[in-house]
């Protein structure tokens, strides 16, 4: 199938909300605090200063069709201007993985940051050594390993560590 990669628009925000009240492992797949889920105007507002002042970017991926609805999200954000880097963090809600969605939202991105002409070098993510999937997904785009702190991240009383990875424009170019 094929993909497209779309800045997020105001009228799907509404999209990411209903992914995120509805994921009941949320905690599973975050390495942030999860705290209580703000209102959906809130939650919309929010996303929308941060996107205007250039501190997110959101891309939602669909099927190449005339009308799709999203499948996933990936994020650009922590931007460091001085570094020229960035942290990247995805979601695909539960009825869509394990279909290469998330492949193919990477690929998509690393296109679109490392092929665009911009003056990022780096991209870089987190994760929690329990999530699988993610350490899957990193490692088969090409990022290597940075380093892991033990055990940073307590998880349902379970302790994991906290892996960093990460792609340089080099590794991309390759």
């Amino acid at each position: 199938m094929r993909y497209l990669l779309r800045p997020l628009s105001s009228d799907q925000m509404h999209v990411l909300y209903e992914w995120k009240l509805n994921e009941p492992n949320q905690d599973l797949y975050t390495c942030r605090p999860v705290g209580e889920l703000p209102t959906e105007h809130e939650f919309m507002e929010s996303l929308e200063k941060k996107i205007a002042r250039e501190i997110l970017q959101i891309y939602v991926i669909a099927a190449a069709r005339a009308i799709s609805e999203p499948l996933g999200r990936i994020t650009l954000f922590d931007f460091n201007r001085r570094n020229h880097s960035a942290e990247v963090g995805y979601y695909i809600p539960a009825k869509f993985r394990s279909q290469g969605i998330g492949l193919a939202m990477m690929r998509l991105l690393l296109d679109r940051v490392f092929g665009q002409g911009n003056d990022l070098n780096k991209i870089y993510a987190t994760t929690s050594s329990n999530n699988e999937a993610s350490i899957k997904l990193l490692e088969r785009k090409g990022f290597k390993i940075d380093g892991r702190l033990r055990e940073h991240y307590w998880i349902r009383g379970n302790r994991y560590d906290q892996l960093h990875y990460s792609m340089l424009r080099s590794d991309w170019e390759k």
